[in-house]
């Protein structure tokens, strides 16, 4: 395996970074001053929205900054966000509180506004002196100038300085709710109130760290250099890494699914929500990548979002009002000597935590079935294919839509790591013209090559699906290979311990079907058949087979791989193609097989082509692989016909079998003609 190389900088790509990160610090440094003045606590919300997305946003441009300097960045910036949450989450929470209280009825009972409250730990009452009469009680909308109120009257009457009224307390069928709502907002308050200053320090902090002036210079400075070279920040590489990041994202959040049945699985929810929320930044950091900026994808995934950041709102009701009431319990028994003043503050907080279960359950019951939504309607599909489309075709796709041009494709697959086919393959198809290339699994497994065949792949922009081989590889991370292990065990522990890191990396993100237009009809790529992987689509199957395969699909043309023999037939006017085996043939053809489908008119035509084959079977002998896969090389046959092969005399296994021609060699095909 070749030793590691220095990742190259896409200066593409730190171009876009500089875009994004440049407009959120400006965000975030815009709304500093509203933060520490806390008039508005929305300042404190998008000060902390624009910090959450540029954590989300730099580790995905590591590459542009130096590995010190990234690592103090982000440091900073999370230092940053952590110091405005609990404080953001007091004023949602104040805020839910205090529109909660309009929707309860407007009482005044007198023992409230004459009783007790005893003082929060942050509560500061100045004592004035004895009023000659009792004001009438203030409007619902003053709440905390009432409870105020409240408080320096008890501190009056412990003065000696008023006499208090005590009235009956309601009767217990028609309780007073608001007691113990507007306590409970009173207290948030001191909190509150109490957290200010260090959310200014924190503030002053972050500015005079100098962090923020740093990304915006760094992203001017990117900007600058960018515009100087003509640079474009739709790059391929943006492009792959918008695949690989956003198509992470959508595995762990389905990685949540198997919660979903269960209401309650709170913490689950919770870690499901945070990851609906990460996709959705994630995708809104790639959208002008996009023509039409996924706003549709964006907006789901946002409403989903929504249902679950209500669901842990109730949830986190649900766990602190019972603390709530034990700290307020112990509170009033420390100053008056009995809890007997709960009996005004319990009640309102039993009916908010009622309410928020409701709630809670009516969430969850929509939140049910909008995922349901989400997957019948296909919108993850239709933002894998969205975010796959520009590595298919490029990102100006439109131009295939209605060029005068036919555009054609070669298809490759099934090259298992046999990189002097790979190459003979590539170097014909640059000399037919083709305008894309697309390749359908099986990079890896039983060739000699599989690092070096994976970087050609990559180097050469070629997109594809993964193989079932692929997928075995990535499979034996934890199976050590041992003698009588099978020839395929074998050969596939030897294939992942030659892989590098990024390669497997590579081959885990390759998707498990490709659907995309050329010349505005509607192709379809898998490895197997559309519903496996291991799925056998070739001259055996039967017409009824393919023609379900065809209405289930809606595909025009479906181009499948892993039969390792080229074929291709016309059933209910979807065509199905399979371009055979490059590095492994199984028609008792040994060359490297692959085909160019051209779109006006609609043909195919299959290629063979020669290639060094004993320069691959000599790097198998060399690396010690076993020796089966030499016989299958050299003779373009199945396994089980070089098992047979083998015991065969060996007169002529030293050679190419069958006297096969050193030419290239074609065979087309038309749609509604049975040439195959």
């Amino acid at each position: 395996m070749a030793g590691k190389s220095k990742k190259k900088v896409d200066t593409g790509f730190c171009l876009f970074g500089a875009e994004i990160m440049g407009k959120l610090t400006e965000d975030l440094l815009s709304e500093a001053d509203g933060v520490r003045e806390s008039d508005d606590i929305e300042y404190i919300h998008r000060m902390r929205v624009a910090s959450r997305r540029i954590r989300a946003a730099l580790p995905l441009f590591t590459i542009c900054f130096p590995g010190k300097e990234y690592k103090r960045l982000r440091k900073s910036i999370r230092a940053i966000t952590r110091s405005l949450g609990d404080a953001r989450d007091l004023d949602v929470q104040m805020d839910f509180l205090t529109s909660y209280l309009e929707t309860l009825p407007d009482e005044a009972p007198p023992l409230w506004y004459a009783g007790f409250l005893p003082p929060g730990e942050e509560t500061t009452v100045m004592v004035q002196e004895e009023e000659e009469e009792r004001p009438a009680p203030p409007e619902p909308s003053g709440i905390i100038t009432r409870i105020t109120e409240v408080i320096r009257r008890m501190r009056s009457y412990l003065a000696g300085e008023m006499a208090v009224s005590v009235q009956p307390a309601p009767p217990p069928h028609s309780p007073s709710l608001r007691p113990g709502i507007e306590c409970l907002l009173l207290r948030w308050t001191e909190r509150r109130t109490a957290l200010q200053p260090d959310v200014i320090s924190a503030v002053d902090t972050f500015e005079a760290s100098g962090v923020g002036d740093e990304l915006l210079e760094w992203s001017r400075d990117q900007i600058i250099s960018a515009r100087l070279h003509d640079t474009d920040s739709h790059s391929r590489f943006a492009y792959e890494t918008a695949y690989r990041v956003i198509s992470k994202k959508i595995l762990d959040i389905f990685s949540y699914e198997r919660y979903i049945p269960d209401p309650e699985e709170v913490r689950k929810h919770h870690e499901m929500r945070i990851s609906a929320k990460q996709l959705r930044y994630t995708i809104e950091i790639f959208r002008d990548l996009y023509p039409d900026r996924l706003k549709e994808e964006i907006q789901s995934i946002k409403h989903l979002q929504d249902l679950l950041g209500d669901m842990h709102d109730c949830d986190v009701w649900l766990e602190v009002l019972p603390a709530f009431l034990e700290e307020e319990e112990a509170r009033v028994s420390a100053f008056f000597g009995h809890p007997g003043f709960m009996q005004f503050i319990r009640p309102g907080i039993i009916h908010l935590a009622r309410d928020r279960r409701t709630r809670r359950e009516d969430l969850y019951r929509s939140f049910a079935a909008y995922w349901e939504t989400m997957k019948s309607e296909g919108l993850f599909d239709r933002l894998r294919q969205k975010i796959l489309e520009p590595l298919v075709i490029g990102p100006q796709s439109s131009h295939l839509q209605t060029g005068s041009d036919p555009i054609r494709i070669a298809f490759i697959s099934d090259i298992h790591g046999n990189l002097p086919a790979l190459d003979a393959v590539l170097e014909d198809a640059g000399r037919r013209g083709v305008s894309h290339i697309l390749h359908l699994g099986d990079l890896v497994g039983f060739g000699p090559f599989p690092e070096e065949t994976i970087r050609r792949i990559r180097g050469e922009s070629i997109t594809g699906v993964a193989g079932n081989i692929d997928t075995d590889t990535l499979l034996m991370k934890k199976k050590n290979c041992k003698k009588k292990d099978s020839e395929k065990e074998i050969a596939l522990c030897w294939t992942r311990r030659h892989l590098s890191k990024e390669s497997r990396r590579y081959l885990a993100g390759l998707p498990g079907e490709i659907r995309t237009r050329a010349g505005g009809i509607s192709l379809l790529l898998t490895h197997g058949s559309p519903v496996s992987s291991t799925g056998r689509i070739g001259p055996d199957t039967p017409d009824t087979e393919l023609s379900e395969y065809a209405a289930s699909t809606g595909a025009a043309v479906i181009i499948t791989g892993h039969t390792h023999i080229p074929f291709a037939r016309t059933i209910d006017d979807c065509l199905f193609i399979n371009p055979g085996s490059v590095g492994r043939p199984h028609d008792g053809d040994p060359r490297a097989s692959y085909c160019i489908l051209q779109t006006d008119p609609l043909s195919v035509c299959h290629i063979r082509i020669p290639y060094d084959i004993d320069a691959v079977t000599d790097e198998m002998e060399a690396v010690k692989l076993p020796a089966i896969f030499k016989t299958i090389l050299r003779h373009g046959i199945t396994i089980d016909e070089a098992r047979l092969l083998m015991h065969l005399p060996e007169e002529k296994d030293d050679s190419i079998s069958a006297g096969h021609r050193s030419e290239p060699e074609f065979t087309w095909y038309e749609p509604g003609r049975r040439n195959e």
